[in-house]
């Protein structure tokens, strides 16, 4: 009985250094400017949670504000280096949006940047495409939309090859819906025209060959017209530069930048 006591009682106090680690919720959001009420941190964290367990990778959030000088680049790679996030261990697939408050309105940052699996499906193109469609709601200070927007493209993302364009038109609905009109009306088409009788007369049937002829034939040029048009030149947007890199820990990783 002492012996059982004993044990139970070393068990149990393993169980408190063990306990805390194992039920430990991971992190998502990093507000470190704090843009985001209470709910809306909370329910960001429960979405993230959610995405990251669907996609089996770490998506996460950061937000900077002025204390710290750091580009948001080295900033995010220092974060990677020093935390370790990932769905499959630490410094793993990660994939994460980094906002940074420390400029004015429309020279703020941010940046796309994707780590293993999350340089694979959110590489420097993807990442682009990330940023152009939430720099709208950054702009006009909609910062949890853009939030629930970055999580949406990404899962949506990570659901396609990395060889095919998750934005093409290719795999918009309208275009299948556009086929599957095209092709519906090409077999109502052939239904119909197979309904009536088939044609047997022709251009020759009433032509009597041997008593008629073309007597002369000729092409006659009547007038010349050239038609411009005028080039528009791009006028520019939110997107900057990019393009990935190497974290200081030696980590690669996709990267995409933008300024809202």
């Amino acid at each position: 009985m002492r012996k059982y006591l004993i044990s139970a009682s070393i068990l149990l106090l393993i169980s408190f250094f063990i306990m805390p680690a194992a039920f430990a919720e991971k992190q998502y959001i990093y507000d470190d400017a704090d843009i985001f009420t209470e709910n809306e941190r909370a329910d960001l964290e429960q979405r993230a949670a959610e995405y990251s367990e669907e996609n089996e990778i770490d998506i996460l959030i950061l937000t900077k504000d002025d204390s710290s000088r750091k580009d948001i680049e080295p900033y995010i790679g220092d974060f990677y280096d020093d935390q370790g996030p990932g769905y499959d261990g630490d410094h793993g697939d990660t994939v994460i949006l980094g906002l940074d408050f420390s400029g004015g309105s429309g020279e703020r940052d941010l940046y796309v940047a994707g780590f293993y699996e999350g340089e694979k499906y959110i590489d420097n193109d993807r990442g682009a495409q990330i940023v152009d469609q939430i720099i709208p709601d950054l702009s006009a200070d909609d910062y949890y939309d853009a939030s629930l927007l970055y999580f949406e493209k990404v899962d949506q993302y990570m659901g396609v090859s990395p060889l095919v364009n998750p934005d093409g038109f290719l795999l918009q609905t309208w275009f299948h819906l556009l086929v599957a009109v095209i092709i519906g009306a090409i077999i109502v088409g052939s239904m119909i025209f197979n309904m009536g009788g088939r044609v047997t007369t022709n251009a020759s049937t009433y032509l009597d060959a041997n008593n008629s002829r073309v007597k002369s034939k000729s092409d006659r040029y009547l007038r010349k017209s050239v038609t411009k048009t005028k080039i528009q030149k791009s006028s520019g947007g939110g997107r900057g530069g990019g393009g990935g890199g190497m974290t200081r820990g030696g980590h690669s990783h996709s990267g995409a930048r933008g300024k809202f």
